[in-house]
């Protein structure tokens, strides 16, 4: 009897250890997220993809439609036709944590478009009515930067990412004189890891 309750016990405790092996889930490749800051501040849709590497390493793959330079007049922009592509190595510095906590990063970007802005309103006195003055710059071009953030992880499948960077023009502005050769950005993505 005793050998039949000892087998009965071991055979129930391989099972149980199997089927808690079967319930693990695979580890997660894949985050896709949503950049609300920029869509709040400045407008600009930024659709982001983050591609998981072993050893809490990432691709972050970023497009951005009616992006800005920075946040250079957001509040005036009348016609916005700017699209851009980033790409970032992101390094997560945690070793506990799978893809979360602190991190910093390399990063290049892409951007090509124009935007129009309200620059001054005036009375024109000889016909009698307000005049609306605007002015179209050209945003293209490529930057090289890097940055910084942190990502905290919630139910093991949602995302909050806090992050800011830096990054130089590579190239000339049609306009030097009203855009500065160094752009800085913030983010607060909100993601979802599959």
């Amino acid at each position: 009897m005793k050998k039949l309750v000892l087998s009965f016990l071991l055979g129930l405790l391989i099972f149980t250890g199997n089927a808690q092996d079967d319930n693990t889930e695979p580890p997660k490749k894949s985050e896709i997220s949503v950049n609300l800051l920029d869509l709040v501040v400045a407008g600009t849709l930024g659709v982001n993809y983050e591609r998981l590497f072993d050893n809490n390493q990432s691709l972050f793959i970023s497009a951005n439609i009616f992006d800005t330079y920075g946040y250079y007049d957001v509040g005036y922009i009348e016609d916005n036709s700017a699209f851009s592509l980033r790409a970032a190595y992101l390094v997560y510095f945690s070793k506990d944590k799978d893809h979360h906590g602190f991190f910093f990063y390399p990063q290049l970007k892409l951007r090509t478009g124009e935007i129009t802005v309200d620059e001054y309103y005036f009375f024109d006195e000889v016909e009698g009515q307000e005049v609306n003055q605007e002015f179209t710059y050209d945003i293209g071009g490529a930057s090289a930067g890097f940055g910084i953030g942190h990502k905290w992880m919630f139910d093991n499948k949602f995302t909050l990412t806090l992050n800011g960077d830096i990054a130089r023009n590579l190239g000339n502005f049609d306009n030097d004189d009203y855009l500065e050769n160094v752009e800085v950005r913030f983010a607060v993505n909100f993601g979802y890891r599959f």
